[in-house]
């Protein structure tokens, strides 16, 4: 808990889009961010393999490490350059990160024999980090009103990066048989073999992708539609933000519910019809259809449903695949979801980067949910008719569980 609390204190979460944007267009902005996509494309599923095969305690660790270096790196870039080179070292980071964080808290309470009360507490640590977040964010504002600049609050995130980092060293290796293959080319076939042969694992990573992309785009050009929403009141900025991420902290501690009373595909409805609707409003507002006073209000709470899906999606989307997978797999089959995610944005993200740029920024974003709906609502249903059965991993995890 200590280890998400630090590493959520992000400053520069509202600004660091806003940084990168004082140096390049949005088109140039969104090749530079590429960067980080490429690199995830490329280490994301050695990434889990290595977290499978040697430990996720090692994996966290070099994750946050590297995690650390990008962000202070990005906070020292000025150029094009520069930050794309950032942006690698960020993306190995993540890529440790969120593969082997999911499978540490789940095999850490398979060893305790209390792997069901996954959902329950992935969903604690998912509302303790956006609260996190959202007070970081607040400092950020701060931050950024003080000094006038959007490269402080990312060079300041280094205390709380190393907090994160000497947290990790804390932890202790959960004891979990994994029964490996011979080398790391083989253990990744596998998992791939994995996820192939379970339809519902495939149709999940497929929704996920289209729903991710969305998601993501949307976040990454947040920042400078609420700057031009409020002027550039940065203080205020940092708050909302802030309140931004109080709304995924609750909206996250509602997962056990919603996967109880509505299954998994239910969950993921939800998730559907939270993701869409909302960029009818979104593109309303771009387009100046209200008065000033209308549109601030409007746009602020057209970000709203993103925000209530970030609490939900992650606890929902890994507690469905840990669920389905062996201890010796899982880390890797979280990073095959998070593979094809990254090998999607790669290509997507410059297009609405294009479109942002030649046609603003409200068309760029609107065209690519219209294009995502229709995938993702047959995805869904198909999902849906799969019949969605017991899990099926779950109770052969440990064949020694000290029961």
């Amino acid at each position: 808990m200590l280890f998400i609390g630090f590493w959520s204190f992000e400053l520069w979460q509202p600004f660091w889009t806003l940084w990168l944007l004082v140096h390049s267009s949005y088109f140039e902005a969104t090749l530079v961010d590429i960067v980080f996509w490429v690199v995830s494309l490329a280490v994301a599923m050695p990434a889990g393999a290595l977290a499978d095969r040697f430990g996720r305690k090692g994996a966290m660790l070099a994750g946050i490490v590297l995690w650390n270096v990008g962000v202070v790196g990005f906070g020292l870039s000025t150029a094009l350059p520069q930050f794309a080179l950032a942006n690698a070292a960020w993306a190995l980071g993540a890529s440790f990160l969120f593969s082997s964080g999911p499978a540490y808290v789940y095999d850490t309470l398979v060893e305790a024999g209390r792997e069901n009360e996954y959902p329950e507490r992935m969903s604690r640590i998912a509302a303790l980090g956006f609260a996190s977040s959202a007070a970081g964010s607040v400092v950020g504002g701060l931050v950024v009103t003080a000094t006038a600049s959007f490269q402080a609050p990312l060079l300041l995130s280094l205390i709380s990066g190393a907090a994160a980092a000497a947290t990790v060293l804390t932890f202790v290796e959960p004891r979990v048989p994994r029964a490996l293959g011979a080398r790391l080319a083989a253990q990744i076939r596998e998992g791939l073999r994995t996820t192939r042969h379970n339809r519902q694992l495939m149709l999940l990573i497929l929704f996920q992708v289209l729903i991710g992309i969305v998601l993501y785009v949307l976040m990454f050009f947040r920042a400078p539609f609420l700057e031009d929403l409020l002027a550039g009141n940065y203080l205020f900025m940092g708050a909302l933000f802030g309140s931004y991420f109080l709304v995924a902290a609750i909206s996250s501690r509602l997962v056990g519910r919603i996967l109880q009373r509505l299954g998994e595909a239910g969950a993921l409805a939800v998730t559907f019809v939270l993701v869409f609707p909302p960029f009818a409003l979104f593109y309303a507002v771009a387009v100046g259809t209200f008065s000033p006073g209308t549109a601030i209000l409007l746009g602020i709470l057209a970000q709203v449903p993103s925000y209530v899906i970030w609490g939900l999606e992650t606890p929902v989307v890994t507690t469905i695949i840990n669920r389905r997978v062996l201890a010796s797999e899982r880390a890797t089959v979280l990073s095959v979801s998070i593979f094809f995610a990254t090998a999607s944005l790669a290509v997507v993200e410059p297009v609405v980067g294009y479109l942002a740029t030649d046609l603003g920024l409200g068309l760029g974003l609107t065209v690519l949910a219209t294009v995502a709906a229709v995938p993702s609502a047959l995805v869904l249903i198909s999902y849906h008719r799969t019949g969605i059965t017991a899990p099926v991993a779950s109770t052969a995890v440990l064949p020694d569980r000290g029961r």
